[in-house]
């Protein structure tokens, strides 16, 4: 019983210091800083794309009024909804002057906060224009609210460097920094696993038979380049759609792996760029290329 008992401690020790030390071992911001760079750029874009209609979309006479809005999300809630009418377009270019503080590094944690609001605010207000880009680009925004996405790649680091006495500006590592990277890779592994079991839950879909990359460059005008020939090559079409789906089953395992993680983060880069020329689904493709960059050691980036 000694010795039962001894094994269990040493076990329970074992798998304790392991849990703390994948979530809390201090790390630097350095992988923050290129996620906050890349998610912030993206929701600059995603809330750019509004401007053409954001009166049409948004007004009180609109074509999505907060009343129909509330009569079909009930209880969803966004900041535009108490915004009038005649401070639509204020309260837009403040938006976009908030995510360009938070690119820049601006503000600290408070500014990764108010930029992912601001974000989310708009997708709230209105869910019918949205699609798996925004829910990506925000979980990312959401995650990067934990850790000091700023300390790296921003202004404030910059001035830390020019700084003639550093130590009232270093910035030390911290364990929050390890939990926002230790979300973004557990979301996105899982993100990866049911992407990858959509494509075989029913066995007579499209991925099956190898043809999804073809029904999804055959639509008209998404695209980025003419794929027609590959009509006539159904093996090659077979054997992109299979890549595809073993790449998405595979990433969940192989990438807790230090030796397997260069080739499936390589192999990553290749899938979601091949799949943006085929699908035209471009800002979706560089959400997912964003949050592979969370994998990448901050020695690694620095």
């Amino acid at each position: 019983m000694q010795t039962v008992t001894r094994y269990i401690n040493d076990l329970n020790a074992a798998i304790g210091a392991a849990w703390n030390r994948f979530w809390f071992t201090p790390t630097t911001a350095t992988t923050l800083g290129v996620l906050r760079i890349a998610t912030g750029l993206l929701a600059i874009y995603a809330v750019a794309t509004y401007a053409t209609d954001l009166e049409r979309w948004f007004a009180s006479d609109g074509m999505l009024p907060v009343s129909l809005i509330r009569e079909l999300w009930s209880g969803q809630r966004s900041l535009l909804d108490y915004v009038p009418d005649g401070l639509l377009w204020p309260a837009y270019w403040i938006s976009l002057a908030v995510l360009g503080f938070y690119t820049l590094g601006i503000g600290g944690r408070a500014m990764a906060i108010a930029a992912t609001l601001v974000t989310l605010s708009f997708f709230t207000r209105a869910p019918l224009l949205i699609g798996e880009f925004e829910h990506i680009l925000i979980m990312l925004m959401t995650y990067l609210c934990i850790g000091r996405c700023c300390d790296a790649l921003s202004i404030l680091s910059r001035f830390q460097r020019s700084a003639r006495t550093p130590s009232p500006f270093l910035l030390p590592p911290s364990p929050f920094n390890t939990i926002s990277l230790r979300l973004i890779q557990v979301h996105l592994a899982i993100i990866h696993l049911m992407m990858g079991w959509a494509q075989l839950a029913v066995p007579d879909a499209a991925w099956w038979s190898g043809e999804g990359v073809w029904l999804a460059a055959a639509r008209p005008g998404m695209s980025l380049v003419d794929l027609s020939g590959l009509v006539d090559h159904p093996r090659i079409v077979a054997a992109w759609s299979h890549a595809i789906t073993l790449y998405l089953l595979a990433f969940p395992v192989l990438v807790w792996k230090r030796l397997a993680r260069p080739l499936i983060l390589i192999l990553g880069v290749c899938v979601w760029t091949s799949f943006a020329v085929a699908s035209g689904w471009v800002p979706f493709c560089l959400a997912m290329l964003t949050g592979l960059a969370a994998f990448i050691e901050p020695r690694s980036v620095k």
